[in-house]
């Protein structure tokens, strides 16, 4: 709107030069020449002002919205539709309201010089079974952009959507959820589930007026004195039975194993037993085969040729010298059985 002003100002004031350049009065000799100086000086000036003001007054009908921003146009009292990022035609007596759309964090906590507070901002909650404790929450959320205009008639600007909106409902929720739970879950088991859970009841209630939320966090849970130490003791009880039934666990898994590589080792034992006792077995029916085998292949003709291969051997043994070697031979018909004298070395004489 000022920018209108603006231009409409300088363009009447252009006006006025260039008519009061113009119908300056002329004079003679020097006169005549520094008249018409001051008119081209004047010209000049009116048209220097015409140009500044129409640009300025075109430009009050040019809005630009910033990236990630939608603008929220309010023309004479009425809210029209947001406009999104880029650069708009308004009416100059139009204004533009932003409203960002980027992911926005409202912290709760503790801390005065962390939170959005400068005091301690954080959640009185009571869980279930009793014991009150104090949590810090950080929920993050954005504003949707076909919804922008309705929220800005709720709230008028971003920073009061957070303070009328988001802060009132997300404590409420909040204190709701953790009541669901003991305190114990609360502090330690069930923290990411009750998180979980606050996001899911808390973005149906904020969508209906135009907030999305991202996600909530639960940053911290301080339990009074004396309910912490019930729950350190809780917690404690429950570590110490975890572990005795995982050393139980253990024990069991050990045994188990214990009897399953016994019952291998038995079973790999009988099985080279076994393995043996038919090896034996076999190689006793293949030494029985070959004797039965030697015994039929047996004739007189071959005992005697076994005989005197046995002379010449212990002949070639002791050096000996031969009288009679393995004369005569058994027969059918009852023939002389074989006889050898042998003279060794020494004189000595064997049969």
């Amino acid at each position: 709107m000022v920018r209108f002003v603006l231009g409409v100002v300088l363009l009447i004031l252009a006006v006025m030069v260039f008519t009061i350049a113009r119908n300056r009065p002329v004079g003679v000799g020097q006169q005549l020449q520094a008249a018409a100086a001051a008119r081209r000086v004047g010209l000049l000036a009116s048209l220097g002002l015409f140009i500044v003001g129409l640009f300025v007054l075109g430009s009050s009908f040019i809005r630009v919205v910033p990236a990630n921003t939608v603008g929220i146009p309010t023309t004479l009292g009425h809210v029209g539709d947001p406009l999104a990022s880029g650069i708009h035609l308004t009416l100059p007596w139009t204004d533009i309201t932003p409203f960002s759309t980027r992911v926005q964090e409202l912290s709760m906590l503790r801390a005065p010089d962390e939170g959005d507070k400068s005091k301690d901002d954080s959640v009185s909650v009571i869980a279930s079974g009793g014991g009150s404790m104090s949590v810090d929450v950080t929920v993050r959320y954005s504003i949707a952009k076909d919804q922008a205009s309705e929220l800005f008639k709720q709230a008028g600007s971003v920073l009061l959507v957070k303070d009328r909106f988001v802060r009132p409902d997300a404590r409420e929720v909040v204190r709701n959820v953790f009541g669901l739970y003991t305190a114990e879950e609360g502090y330690s088991t069930k923290r990411a589930e009750i998180a979980v859970k606050i996001a899911e009841q808390l973005a149906p209630r904020l969508a209906n007026r135009g907030v999305i939320i991202d996600s909530v966090n639960i940053r911290d849970v301080a339990p009074d004195t004396q309910q912490l130490a019930a729950i350190n003791a809780i917690l404690q009880s429950r570590n110490e039975a975890a572990k005795a039934s995982e050393d139980q666990k253990k024990q069991t898994t050990e045994a188990e194993t214990r009897k399953q590589v016994a019952a291998l080792d038995k079973q790999a034992a009988v099985t080279k037993a076994e393995a043996e006792a038919e090896a034996v077995s076999i190689a006793a029916k293949a030494q029985a085969e070959a004797n039965q085998r030697i015994a039929a292949s047996l004739t007189p003709e071959l005992v005697d040729l076994e005989k005197t291969r046995a002379c010449a051997n212990a002949i070639a043994a002791t050096k000996a010298q031969v009288v009679n070697v393995c004369s005569g031979s058994a027969s059918a018909a009852g023939a002389a059985s074989p006889s050898s004298v042998i003279v060794d070395s020494r004189g000595n004489t064997t049969k």
